[in-house]
């Protein structure tokens, strides 16, 4: 079992990023690109085949696009 970690930060400055606080949850649209994330590691990372590094590279171009509102 892991704990969910969620970070905030402000918009586009990923360096500026801290743990958000204890207790905080996330939305019904931040849960989907959590579950899209998680998915992703366990389909090109754990599930993968080749060198570490190609299965990395696959999870790092499995990307969601959308609007943010």
């Amino acid at each position: 079992m892991a704990d969910l970690a969620l970070f905030t930060g402000p918009a586009g400055e990923p360096a500026l990023l801290r743990p958000g606080r204890a207790g905080l949850a996330p939305c019904v649209g931040e849960a989907a690109l959590l579950a899209h994330e998680r998915e992703a590691f366990s389909r090109h990372v754990l599930d993968g085949t080749g060198p570490l590094s190609g299965r990395l590279a696959a999870r790092s171009a499995d990307t969601v696009e959308g609007t943010v509102r």
